[in-house]
């Protein structure tokens, strides 16, 4: 009886808190998952503090004299310069804090850029380019240098339509962060998040870099919530139709019934959540007909998370308070991973080497999956809730009320440089998802 009380108990808690044109480029070099770059500048250690490089995104000129290219070229070059200060590698420079001569130093057709002013400010990169508009058409030429070389380290030449601008920008940020750390930006991925009171619920999604947002599942009869994205972008998220739980991927019915909690996708597409009976919460994976229920704790088991190699991380109530269990996969028996205390919300990282997690419902952390490497990344700014690593593992999106409302945030995979996503989006935002698929450059 105790048990049926605790599991209803701890059920209504969860349950309240759950709540077109193609860009042409030149110049593209392909790369795979693996990035290797001999002469990488930074190094990119998420374990510690990270150095923060200074950078100069001098004003977009007119290719044909040397005004400024005008009001739209102003937007993209304010977008590239948001998307490197949302990294957190990088701080920016004021460009009219250099006496160059010539503005156009380093571009076609200009002189040589003297390095000396941007030396004597502290200046490691400077970033170059111009931009031409022609009707519904855009063309922009952008290039990377390195102040303590004295080198062109980056230059593309992007073409397309004047809509898909900020889509270059994105891939342009992303080249650069290759050409600097080895490993390119993720900007242009996905995340998934629900817009909307707890009344009215949504799944909505965006893009890192976007100040816009697509609404994927509306109010219809109940709320929508709780979504994941998957390989190839694939989405799951829970509906609450009258009273019937649906489980839905890619937009369709796949289950309709018992209470459904928390999806997630394995590494080969397969979604497992958290399948509700009489008298306890089990995980169940999701593929033909029937659930295959894959854990028989006898309490609640929800929130699954999977590594590359198929590892699970979950919640379980089993040694009393809820705490992160990891399993060797589905239906292998878990290891109690978190500290003593309450633990939620589960976020494996892309290399598999960490696991972020919520302790207390108050604060995001992470932890080694060895137990070791324990470490808070928030504290004392608001409820922190639902963390997710960006597919490079650099990042973190997640939750948090700290500004009077609920917003996503991002911070760097070690806490560093917590800020909002995009103050652009309107109304409430929980439970992101980021999708786990590496931008493409050479589309």
């Amino acid at each position: 009886m105790w048990r049926r009380t605790l599991f209803s108990s701890l059920f209504l808690l969860v349950f309240l808190a759950i709540g077109g044109g193609r860009v042409l480029a030149q110049e593209t070099s392909g790369q795979g998952l693996e990035y290797q770059n001999p002469s990488v500048i930074i190094p990119v250690d998420l374990s510690g503090a990270m150095n923060r490089f200074n950078i100069v995104v001098a004003d977009f000129l007119n290719p044909k004299g040397l005004d400024k290219a005008g009001g739209e070229a102003l937007v993209l070059n304010r977008r590239l310069s948001d998307n490197l200060d949302l990294t957190g590698l990088f701080r920016l420079v004021d460009p009219r804090a250099s006496l160059e001569a010539d503005p156009r130093a380093g571009l076609t057709d200009g002189p040589q850029i003297d390095y000396a002013p941007w030396a004597k400010l502290g200046t490691n990169f400077i970033i170059k380019g111009t931009a031409q508009f022609s009707g519904s058409r855009l063309s922009l030429e952008l290039r990377l240098f390195n102040v303590a070389s004295g080198q062109q380290m980056l230059a593309k030449r992007l073409s397309g339509a004047t809509k898909d601008g900020r889509a270059m920008i994105n891939r342009f940020t992303n080249e650069v962060l290759l050409a600097i750390t080895g490993i390119p930006g993720v900007f242009g991925t996905k995340i998934i998040y629900v817009s909307g009171t707890r009344a009215e619920k949504s799944v909505a999604v965006t893009e890192l870099g976007s100040d816009e947002a697509k609404i994927l599942a509306g109010f219809r009869g109940g709320p929508s919530t709780q979504p994941t994205l998957g390989p190839g972008d694939k989405t799951a998220w829970i509906h609450l139709n009258g009273k019937k739980w649906e489980l839905l991927v890619d937009g369709r019915v796949i289950y309709s019934g018992e209470p459904v909690i928390a999806p997630a996708f394995t590494p080969g597409g397969v979604v497992v959540a958290g399948l509700s009976g009489r008298t306890s919460t089990n995980l169940a994976m999701f593929e033909g007909r029937t659930p295959r229920v894959i854990s028989r704790g006898g309490g609640i088991e929800i929130s699954p998370s999977f590594a590359p190699d198929g590892r699970m991380a979950y919640v379980s109530d089993q040694g009393g308070a809820p705490g992160i269990y990891v399993a060797q996969g589905p239906g292998s028996p878990g290891v109690r991973l978190s500290p003593g205390g309450k633990s939620t919300d589960p976020a494996w990282s892309p290399k598999g080497d960490k696991i972020a997690f919520v302790v207390g419902e108050r604060d995001i952390a992470v932890i080694n999956p060895d137990g070791s490497g324990y470490a808070r990344l928030t504290g004392g700014q608001g409820r922190n809730l639902h963390p997710s690593f960006s597919p490079d593992g650099r990042m973190i999106v997640f939750s948090s009320d700290r500004g009077g409302r609920e917003q996503l945030y991002v911070m760097a995979a070690n806490g560093d440089r917590q800020r909002v996503l995009s103050p652009a989006l309107p109304g409430a935002q929980t439970l992101p998802s980021w999708s786990p698929v590496l931008p493409d450059l050479n589309n």
